[in-house]
């Protein structure tokens, strides 16, 4: 079969309905079944956040490179550049946000990695589990008390040798312009110490975006992942020029990728 061939569009509703239906089913099914093994492992705090990080990295992994690839709902063609973010951990790792799937294809390919979510997203029953036992961090970021927090908790998790990613634009890119970056991942990485990697995640059409149609793609869809070498923070930087720092290298990136996709249409900054 040709991979590119577009499909009937009924048939990429019902694929697409089946991925999104055993995603929402499965986070139920993680609750249900995490909370008794939480209860009996809770005198045991080490064991239980090892127990549950190695279930939803494997779990991620199953979902978003081996479920839904199976479906037809995307490929992932290339994962470049993993191994330097894994010997550079702990770290800070920053990625691009166009769609809900990068979060988790991201943690399912990094193991002892955290991740630092929308306070809103926290009220869910599945996240609010693991922001209770495991490195999920929820930030308000008009909040001062919420960043506080924030910053506190993610500093613990580096300081134990484990990672953090965050989305630095804060919400999914409607267009292909990289928007401005919040502060909170280079203040993390400059009062820690920590290098930051730059991470991008590149889809040929918008998934599960901020885009009409986004939910039901008619094309086939390609990930790419590339993980960019560290940037260390230097003595006199302030957060804001090491955001300015990666920022750029990321804008550049991403230009030749969007070449040829949707992406490539939409406006881009002059600093970019």
């Amino acid at each position: 079969m040709n991979p590119d061939r577009e499909r009937p569009f009924p048939l990429t509703v019902l694929l697409y309905s089946i991925g999104y239906g055993t995603y929402f089913l499965a986070k139920g099914v993680f609750v249900v079944c995490a909370l008794p093994l939480l209860l009996v492992l809770w005198p045991f705090p080490r064991t239980k956040h090892r127990l549950l990080a190695a279930i939803t990295h494997r779990y991620l992994i199953f979902l978003s490179r081996i479920w839904l690839p199976a479906l037809g709902l995307y490929l992932i063609v290339e994962i470049s550049g993993l191994e330097k973010a894994l010997a550079a951990r702990p770290a800070v790792l920053v990625a691009n946000h166009r769609g809900r799937m990068d979060g988790p294809i991201l943690l399912g390919l990094l193991p002892e990695t955290g991740i630092v979510i929308k306070a809103k997203e926290g009220r869910q029953a599945s996240f609010a589990l693991l922001m209770r036992n495991f490195d999920f961090i929820a930030v308000d970021p008009v909040r001062l008390s919420s960043a506080g927090r924030a910053l506190a908790r993610a500093k613990e998790v580096l300081a134990a040798g484990r990672s953090l990613l965050v989305f630095p634009e804060g919400t999914r890119a409607a267009t292909g312009r990289l928007g401005a970056f919040k502060g909170i991942a280079f203040q993390l990485a400059k009062e820690a110490g920590v290098p930051v990697v730059p991470v991008i995640v590149h889809s040929t059409i918008p998934f599960m975006a901020k885009r009409p149609g986004s939910l039901f793609p008619r094309g086939r869809n390609r990930f790419r992942i590339r993980f960019l070498d560290p940037e260390l923070p230097c003595p006199d930087d302030r957060p804001a020029d090491l955001g300015d720092r990666v920022r750029r290298r990321m804008a550049e990136a991403l230009r030749p990728l969007d070449v040829g996709t949707v992406w490539e249409t939409a406006p881009r900054a002059n600093h970019e």
